[in-house]
């Protein structure tokens, strides 16, 4: 994917991106431990600092959230859903037993996910971006069978990686755990597909711009106090 510093730009700009969007790939060849990573509460703690800098990760910096650990493949749902933080949300009401096993998941186990800014990624396998409201409208126009995700927001990257556009609104977990802003969601995109994707926002954006510049002269001709 030679042309991914320029998918990653047009993205950014079309959707309004106020953060870069970040490449996820999982075993990447040239994965570097040298530089250990800071320790984080969970997975998608990752994904606002590789905002800005690359993350190489490996099981073990993800194994304090069970249940992002089993999304991402790392562990198998029976060793997720024994553990205490797994039992706490069940225990509160949050998730079900029956919401635990119908969660996506990757259907192999990596060896290291690293996460960087997109425009450094050579070849990533999911692509994530913080949406606003209008971002989403977008998005939403260009890609209408996205999938609107539910708890744990994390379930994105699976659905990502297995082809599905992946809109979250977030989770109660994930926003305590990354201090995401009320304003933003979080969506995830297959890499494969960015190029169309981007095509189609390109149309998406400049409809919207000509029926924008339509509306705002019928508000100043026709509604404007004289």
């Amino acid at each position: 994917m030679s042309n991914i510093p320029t998918l990653a730009d047009k993205l950014r700009t079309l959707l309004g991106l106020g953060d870069a969007p970040v490449g996820v790939t999982f075993d990447a060849a040239d994965a570097d431990r040298a530089a250990p990573v800071p320790s984080q509460p969970a997975g998608c703690c990752f994904w606002e600092p590789a905002q800005r800098a690359r993350l190489d990760t490996v099981a073990s910096d993800h194994a304090n959230c069970s249940v992002g650990s089993y999304t991402h493949g790392l562990i198998p749902l029976e060793i997720a859903a024994a553990q205490d933080d797994t039992g706490a949300l069940v225990g509160s009401g949050w998730v079900t037993e029956e919401d635990l096993e119908a969660t996506p998941a990757l259907d192999f186990k990596p060896e290291s996910i690293t996460y960087q800014p997109l425009a450094d990624a050579s070849d990533p396998d999911v692509v994530l971006a913080r949406l606003t409201p209008a971002a989403l409208m977008r998005l939403h126009a260009a890609v209408p069978e996205l999938t609107l995700a539910q708890k744990p927001q994390c379930m994105i990257v699976p659905l990502a990686h297995a082809g599905q556009v992946a809109v979250s609104p977030g989770c109660a977990v994930s926003r305590t755990r990354t201090s995401l802003p009320d304003t933003d969601l979080t969506c995830a995109i297959p890499a494969g597909d960015l190029a169309s994707i981007v095509a189609r926002l390109e149309s998406v954006v400049s409809a919207d711009q000509m029926v924008s510049a339509y509306a705002a002269a019928d508000v100043e001709a026709n509604f404007s106090a004289h």
